[in-house]
């Protein structure tokens, strides 16, 4: 390509960023979630023609607010503060990995004991019951971290009342740790147990009763990426 052409190509692109104008529409201000504030707008070329349609948005982190950054579409909503606070302003969620308590009832009236059978074992296995028990877990997986050695699931809607229950998780056949989500409620979030490759399987007891048993590839988690500012 000669010098002449170039140069051409070069002021045409320069001539169309002059001509580009942003307009934002007011009516779609909006803050889906605490800390993000984001306004709509839309892109044209000279002559009134449609570039681009999309949110602009400001993200406020302990340092400071970041931004501005785009969304074409809002990609917010389908992440959670947690997540944001995570892959935008570098911070790690913090919760008490702790089994729920279990509430305690009046001591029942002693009944007759019946007799063991002396082949009956004690076994660790998670039993399974012999009617469907109700899913904790839809089997999606909304956060993947390697770097923090995290995991969240999806859990079902209305969620089930865990105040009485006794959680346990098994990833690979390794005891993880979860909580639910102190940041959103609707995610169970757990450790990756070290040293485990994938595809791994995920099995959740309730009160030693299996309740999710599924294989998750280590493929399809929502990784949100740090924007880079509008010029």
């Amino acid at each position: 390509m000669n010098r002449n052409l170039k140069l051409f190509f070069a002021l045409t692109f320069s001539a169309l960023l002059v001509t580009m104008c942003r307009f934002y529409d007011d009516a779609e201000r909006m803050s889906p979630i605490n800390g993000l504030s984001c306004q709509g707008y839309t892109d044209y070329f000279g002559q009134g023609s449609v570039v681009s349609k999309g949110l602009e948005c400001y993200y406020t982190c302990p340092t400071g607010v970041l931004g501005p950054f785009d969304f074409e579409a809002d990609r917010s909503i389908s992440s959670s503060k947690g997540d944001l606070d995570r892959t935008l302003c570098g911070i790690s969620p913090q919760f008490s990995p702790t089994t729920t308590p279990r509430i305690t009832s009046p001591t029942p009236a002693a009944s007759p004991t019946p007799a063991v059978s002396a082949t009956a074992k004690a076994s660790a296995t998670p039993r399974i019951s012999p009617s469907p028990e109700p899913p904790l877990l839809t089997g999606d997986v909304t956060m993947c971290d390697g770097a923090t050695d995290l995991i969240s699931f999806r859990i079902v809607q209305p969620p089930p009342d865990l105040a009485d229950q006794a959680l346990t998780v098994q990833i690979a056949g390794l005891e993880s740790i979860c909580a639910v989500n102190p940041v959103n409620p609707s995610l169970l979030t757990c450790t990756i147990p070290e040293l485990i490759t994938f595809p791994a399987e995920v099995v959740v007891s309730l009160d030693g009763v299996v309740v999710n048993q599924f294989s998750f590839d280590g493929l399809g988690c929502i990784k949100v990426d740090t924007p880079t500012p509008a010029e």
